[in-house]
């Protein structure tokens, strides 16, 4: 039985403890939990862990070569690879150029790290669920191991263990630093309301944010004045096909109008990322992030789920084929 696409699913998360859709209890009742610490304090712990991450991060030479952006080119090829751990440094700079210009690439990279960091803290936080099965026989099958694994089966049940969990603590650290890159971007664009509010980018700008926070109908009227002013741009066919998945919950048509405007955009790298997010299976999602990873080796889903699609697609060809370490110890 095919998995649900995980974007389709995503909003369901939103429903938390306590049951967001009963009547509310009496104000004298307890509440059903209580959070602990200082939310300042874990944003900053949640920073350091993304920095680390990036700092870690080899680049290919062409990527490399923009870790340190020195113009509006440099902020488009940036944006046109889709490599968010850029996306900081290249929002500084855009903000140092005090232009309607950089204002529209400051918001634009802005909320795209936002968004990107919130999918890949929904995904990372999901990838559990994908490979559960497995997890749950690598758990059992090395409860009673000691020392490092012998048999090629053991090490790839402690390989999947290792990337599921090391993936839950990147996820509550992305989860985490990702609204204020939204709130920053949310600010840029006010600007630009006011400073080029017929800008066919400022439309499409206001249509992204409205979309990320599912207010529909301010999507619409802003994206139907973008498309006014001109229909033939990349991001105006990501948003329509992104509407049908998150608006319509039809994520095969989503997927149909992502392909299609990726057979206009060859080079598009942001809807290609869509279409890993929008596979039903694992193997569905694998074949597109092989997709993706031509395009750009680089991407951050490449980095976050290969290694966790991969391990479980080997398990799998290990079971077929009746591979080392099957046999009772």
């Amino acid at each position: 039985m095919a998995r649900p696409s995980v974007l389709a699913v995503l909003p369901v998360i939103g429903l938390v403890a306590c049951g967001a859709l009963s009547p509310a209890p009496p104000a004298t009742s307890a509440p059903c939990f209580s959070v602990q610490g200082s939310s300042a304090l874990r944003t900053k712990d949640a920073q350091k862990t993304v920095d680390e991450l990036a700092a870690r991060i080899r680049l290919s030479p062409e990527d490399e070569a923009l870790r340190d952006p020195k113009s509006i080119e440099d902020l488009r090829a940036i944006l046109r690879h889709d490599t968010i751990y850029l996306f900081g440094k290249a929002a500084a700079f855009a903000r140092t150029l005090d232009s309607v210009e950089g204002r529209v690439s400051e918001a634009t990279l802005e909320l795209l790290l936002g968004e990107s960091q919130l999918v890949a803290s929904q995904v990372l936080a999901m990838q559990a669920a994908w490979v559960s099965g497995d997890l749950r026989v690598a758990r059992a099958s090395l409860a009673s191991d000691r020392g490092e694994p012998v048999s090629d089966r053991d090490r790839m049940l402690a390989q999947l263990i290792r990337v599921v969990e090391e993936g839950n603590a990147i996820a509550d650290a992305l989860g985490a630093v990702a609204p204020a890159h939204i709130a920053r971007g949310a600010e840029v664009i006010r600007r630009l309301r006011k400073e080029a509010p017929s800008d066919v980018r400022t439309s499409t700008l206001v249509a992204e944010y409205h979309r990320l926070r599912g207010e529909w109908p301010e999507f619409e009227a802003a994206l139907s004045a973008a498309e006014a002013q001109e229909r033939g741009t990349p991001a105006l066919c990501y948003l329509r096909a992104m509407e049908q998945l998150e608006r319509f919950r039809r994520p095969d048509r989503g997927a149909t109008l992502m392909r299609e405007c990726l057979a206009r955009y060859p080079h598009f790298v942001r809807a290609q990322a869509a279409l890993v997010l929008m596979g039903t299976t694992p193997r569905a999602a694998l074949r597109e992030l092989a997709k993706l990873k031509q395009m750009n080796q680089d991407h951050y889903l490449v980095m976050l789920l290969e290694p966790t699609l991969a391990a479980d697609q080997e398990l799998g060809r290990m079971q077929q084929h009746g591979d080392d370490g099957d046999a009772p110890r």
